[in-house]
C-alpha cells in the first residue's frame, strides 16, 4: 500500500495548490472570438440590415446607366461639382460652399442619382446630408485608385468630372468606402483629443529638459504626470521666469488628461461594456480596448477575420505567418494609454489600434 503514488490523499493537495495559484491566463485568441461574439449579440438588428445592405451595394455596384451621376471634389471652404446625364454627357459644372446647408440645398433639389466623393475630413457628414435626400453615395479611396483613376490633384473641376465618369461606368476601381456612424465617430473624438493633450504635454516636456541641459543641467527623471511637481524646484534660478509657464502648464494639461480618462473608463463600462472582454488580455487598458471597439465598430461587415487586423492597425512582427502566434506592439506610449515612459511599446497580443483615420475606414 506504500508503494502505490496515486492515492487519493495524495492528489488532494496538489489539486489544492493549483487552486491558489490564481486565475489562469485566457488565450488572447479566445478572447477575441469571445468579444466578436457578443458583439454581433448586441448589435441591433436594423444596424446589422443596414451594414449588411450596404456591404451588398458596396459588393455589387455596377455602371449607373439610368440615373445621374455626380462627382464632387471635396475643398475646404469650396466644392467642386459635375453632373453627367443618362448619355454619359456632361449636365453642368460649377461649386458650392462646403457647409451643412449649401449642400442640403443642391442636392436636395436634385433627381435621384449616385453621387461619387473622395474620402476625407468632410466626407462623413457630407455623406449624411446627400444620403437624407435619398441619393446613392460612393465614397472613393484615391490611395487604392491605379494609374491614371489616381491622378494628382491640379484641377478641381476636372478632379469632380474624373469622379463622376468613373463612378458612371467603374464603380469598382474606386475601391469605395464604408464610414463608421455618426455615434461611435463622436465617441471617437474623445479619443483624439485625449491624444492630442498627451502629443501637446510630451511637446512641452522635451522642452523644457532640452533649453534646461542647454544651460548645463539637468531635471530629475520621473513619469509625465508628476513632471510638474518633481522638477519646478529643480530648474536653475536664472532661466525660472522663462520655464516655469511650461512647468505649470503641463501640470493643467495632466488635470484635463485625467478628466478624460475618467470619461473613457465610464464610457467603456456603461456604453461599451462588452470592452471588458479585451481587458483580460495582459496590458490591455480602458483606453486601447475602447479605442478597438470603436475602430471595428460592426464586425459583420468583415468579409474575413483576417481583415480586422488591417483595420485596426494591428501589426505582426516577422516569423509570425501561417496561422503561427506573433507579438502585437502596443503603442501605450502615444495615443492610447499615454504611458511617456522608456519602453512604453510593450510586446502584446492585442493592441496598436490607431485613433486616427484607418486604412479602410474612417
Amino acid at each position: 500500500m506504500k508503494k502505490h503514488s496515486n492515492s487519493p490523499k495524495k492528489n488532494e493537495p496538489t489539486s489544492k495548490r493549483a487552486k491558489s495559484r490564481g486565475p489562469v491566463q485566457r488565450n488572447p485568441k479566445e478572447v477575441l472570438a469571445e468579444l466578436l461574439g457578443k458583439l454581433r449579440e448586441k448589435l441591433d438588428s436594423k444596424v446589422v440590415a443596414a451594414s449588411a445592405g450596404e456591404e451588398d451595394q458596396r459588393r455589387e455596384l455596377r455602371p449607373n446607366l439610368d440615373r445621374l451621376t455626380v462627382g464632387v471634389d471635396l475643398g475646404d471652404q469650396w466644392s467642386h461639382y459635375c453632373i453627367l446625364g443618362l448619355e454619359g454627357g456632361t449636365l453642368a459644372e460649377g461649386q458650392l460652399r462646403t457647409t451643412q446647408q449649401d449642400i442640403a440645398d443642391f442636392f436636395e433639389g436634385l433627381n435621384a442619382a449616385r453621387v461619387v466623393v473622395e474620402v476625407g475630413t468632410h466626407s462623413a457628414w457630407v455623406r449624411e446630408v446627400i444620403c437624407s435626400y435619398g441619393h446613392e453615395v460612393v465614397v472613393a479611396n484615391p490611395r487604392l485608385m491605379e494609374g491614371s483613376k489616381r491622378r494628382k490633384r491640379k484641377n478641381d473641376r476636372i478632379d469632380a468630372n474624373k469622379l463622376a465618369r468613373l463612378g458612371r461606368v467603374d464603380p469598382q476601381s474606386l475601391h469605395p468606402m464604408q464610414h463608421r456612424s455618426s455615434e461611435v465617430r463622436q465617441d471617437l473624438v474623445i479619443l483624439r483629443a485625449r491624444d492630442a493633450l498627451v502629443a501637446a504635454r510630451t511637446e512641452l516636456i522635451n522642452a523644457t529638459r532640452g533649453l534646461v541641459k542647454s544651460m548645463g543641467a539637468r531635471l530629475p527623471k520621473c513619469s509625465s504626470p508628476s513632471f510638474a511637481q518633481k522638477v519646478e524646484e529643480a530648474v536653475p534660478a536664472e532661466i525660472q521666469e522663462a520655464l516655469l509657464p511650461l512647468v505649470r502648464m503641463t501640470a493643467a494639461l495632466s488635470d484635463s488628461i485625467q478628466g478624460y480618462d475618467e470619461k473613457i473608463e465610464k464610457l467603456g463600462r456603461e456604453k461599451y461594456g462588452h470592452t471588458a472582454l479585451l481587458r483580460q488580455v495582459k496590458g490591455v487598458g480602458p483606453i486601447t480596448s475602447l479605442a478597438y471597439v470603436l475602430t471595428l465598430e460592426n464586425p459583420e461587415r468583415f468579409v474575413k477575420k483576417s481583415r480586422c487586423g488591417a483595420v485596426s492597425g494591428i501589426s505582426t512582427e516577422a516569423g509570425g505567418l501561417r496561422g503561427k502566434p506573433a507579438a502585437i506592439r502596443n503603442q501605450q506610449s502615444r495615443g492610447h494609454d499615454g504611458a511617456q515612459t522608456a519602453g512604453g511599446e510593450r510586446a502584446v497580443y492585442l493592441g496598436a489600434v490607431r485613433t486616427r483615420h484607418g486604412p479602410t475606414t474612417v
